[in-house]
C-alpha cells in the first residue's frame, strides 16, 4: 500500500505504459497506510486511496464517467459498476473512452480496456463480467462483455440494435427496434447468446429524443418493468409474458422503485405509484425525488404525497405530517425501515418508522442533500461540502469529511458523485475528477 499522494505517482507511471486491450497490472503493495483525514474526529474513517481521471490518463480535462451510459455520447454521470472487489469506471477524454478496473481496497490500477462507441451497459455483474452493447455510430452491432478481473473483451454479433440494457447476476436483458415505430422487443439471454431464453415484442415506443431521455429497464424486484417515454408494461422475467401496460398522458417521466413498483411523474395531473400489476395508487399533486429506496423488505410500506401505502395491496398504512410539503415532496430516501426527509423551507431532517409513521428524530439541516447512501451503522449523505455520516437511530452526526480535507482543489471532490459501501466499513466515493476509497484507520 502507498500513500495516497504516491500512490498518485505511481498510477500515472503505470497508466502511461499499458496499453492494449485488457492489458493487467500488478502493483506492490505494502503495509495498510490508511491516512486520518485532518480535522476529522475520531470516528471518521480514514483516506485509504484517492486517485483522479487526469491521473489515469494524463489529460487535465478527463473525467469519470459511468459505463451505464455508455460511451457514444457524454452523459454528465459520474459513476462505476462494482463488485466487493473491483470498481469498473469510464474515464473519458475528448478523445477517447477507456474503462479502468480499480481495486475497490487500495485503488490499484488492475487493467484498462479500449471502451470506444457502447451504447450502454448493465449496472450489475453478469456471470463475472460488465455487459455492454455497442452504440447506433459502431461498426457492427454487438455485445460486449469484459472479465472483471483481467479487462479482456469479448465480442457476440447480433443483427439487431440494441438501446438499452439490465441484468440479472446470470441473465441479461436487451431491449432493441425501432422505437418510434412502436415495434420494440426484450430479448432475454447470455452475454454468448443474448436471446436465449425467450424474446417478447412490445407495441412500446416514441420519438427517439424522448425515448432516450426517458427509458427504464429494471428486472431487479422480481417483475421485469419497461418504459419508454409515455409508454409502459410489466413482464414476466421467466417468460417474458406481458402482464400489464399503461399509458402516461402528457409530459412527465418515469422511475422504477422496490417492489416492482413505478412512480409516475405527470406535469399536468400530479404524481402516482403503479403496483406490481399496473393498478394506479391514489395520485398527488406533489412531486418528488427519491434519491434512494432500499427497504428491509416489501412489508415496508411506499410513501407517496403524505400516505404510505401496503406495497403489495395498495392499502393506506399510515399518514403524516412530517410529509407535508407546499411545493416538492420532503422524502429523500428510505433505508431499511426508516424514512429520510429533508424539508429545506424549514430546514430540518428527520427520520420516520416506515411501520407506523412515527417520528424517529429531526434535526436541523440546512444544506442540499445530494445522495445517500448506507453503512453497516451509519446513513452517509453527500451534501455541497463534503460527506455526513448519521446515526440512524438518533439522527446524531457520527462523522463529517469536508472535500477540501482531502483535496485542497474545489474542483476535484464535488457532491454530484456516486458513492457505495462496502465490506469492512469501507467506503467509495465517484465524483467527475477524483474517487476515493475510505475506512476505519488501523
Amino acid at each position: 500500500m502507498t500513500t495516497p499522494g504516491l500512490r498518485g505517482l505511481i498510477v500515472a507511471a503505470v497508466a502511461a505504459l499499458v496499453t492494449g486491450i485488457g492489458a493487467v497490472v500488478v502493483l506492490s503493495q505494502p503495509a495498510d497506510t490508511t491516512r486520518k483525514i485532518t480535522g476529522t474526529n475520531s470516528a471518521a474513517p480514514g483516506l485509504a486511496w484517492s486517485v483522479s481521471a487526469a491521473e489515469l490518463s494524463g489529460s487535465a480535462d478527463a473525467v469519470f464517467r459511468s459505463p451505464v451510459f455508455g460511451t457514444e455520447f457524454d452523459s454528465g454521470s459520474s459513476g462505476f459498476v462494482a463488485t466487493d472487489d473491483i470498481l469498473v469506471t469510464v474515464v473519458g477524454t475528448e478523445d477517447a473512452s477507456t474503462l479502468y478496473g480499480i481495486d475497490a481496497y487500495d485503488g490499484s490500477i488492475r487493467w484498462r480496456a479500449p471502451a470506444a462507441d457502447l451504447g450502454g451497459c448493465a449496472d450489475v455483474p453478469v456471470d463475472g463480467h460488465l455487459v455492454c452493447f455497442t452504440g447506433f455510430s459502431a461498426d457492427g452491432t454487438a455485445v460486449v462483455g469484459y472479465d472483471l478481473s483481467t479487462g479482456q473483451s469479448t465480442r457476440t454479433p447480433i443483427d439487431w440494435s440494441p438501446f438499452a440494457i439490465a441484468a440479472t447476476q446470470d441473465r441479461v436483458y436487451l431491449v432493441e427496434g425501432n422505437a418510434e415505430d412502436d415495434d420494440v422487443r426484450v430479448r432475454a439471454g447470455t452475454l454468448q447468446d443474448p436471446d436465449r431464453f425467450w424474446t417478447t415484442q412490445f407495441a412500446l415506443g416514441g420519438a427517439w429524443e424522448d425515448v432516450l431521455m426517458d427509458i427504464i429497464i429494471d428486472v431487479t424486484h422480481g417483475q421485469g418493468v419497461l418504459a419508454l417515454s409515455s409508454d409502459l408494461a410489466g413482464f414476466a422475467l421467466d417468460t417474458g409474458a406481458t402482464t400489464w401496460t399503461t399509458t402516461r398522458m402528457g409530459c412527465g417521466w418515469s422511475s422504477a422503485l422496490a417492489g416492482a413498483l413505478v412512480r409516475r411523474v405527470s406535469c399536468d395531473t400530479g404524481t402516482d405509484i403503479l403496483d406490481r400489476s399496473g393498478k394506479p395508487l391514489p395520485t398527488t399533486e406533489t412531486p418528488g425525488r427519491t434519491l434512494l429506496d432500499h427497504p428491509a423488505d416489501d412489508t415496508i410500506p411506499v410513501v407517496l404525497g403524505n400516505h404510505a401505502y401496503d406495497r403489495r395491496t395498495g392499502a393506506t398504512v399510515w399518514t403524516s405530517p412530517d410529509l407535508e410539503a407546499t411545493s416538492t415532496s420532503t422524502l429523500v430516501a428510505v433505508v431499511d425501515d426508516t424514512a429520510l426527509l429533508a424539508d429545506p423551507e424549514a430546514q430540518t431532517l428527520t427520520a420516520l418508522d416506515m411501520h407506523t409513521g412515527h417520528r424517529r428524530w429531526q434535526r436541523p439541516h440546512s444544506t442540499p442533500i445530494e445522495t445517500v447512501a448506507t453503512t453497516t451503522d451509519s446513513i452517509v449523505i453527500t451534501h455541497p461540502t463534503g460527506l455526513t455520516a448519521l446515526d440512524p437511530t438518533t439522527g446524531d452526526p457520527l462523522w463529517d469529511i469536508p472535500f477540501r480535507a482531502i483535496h485542497s482543489d474545489p474542483y476535484a471532490l464535488t457532491a454530484n458523485g456516486t458513492p457505495l459501501s462496502q465490506p469492512d466499513d469501507r467506503l467509495v466515493y465517484v465524483s467527475a475528477r477524483t474517487a476515493i476509497g475510505l475506512r476505519p484507520l488501523p
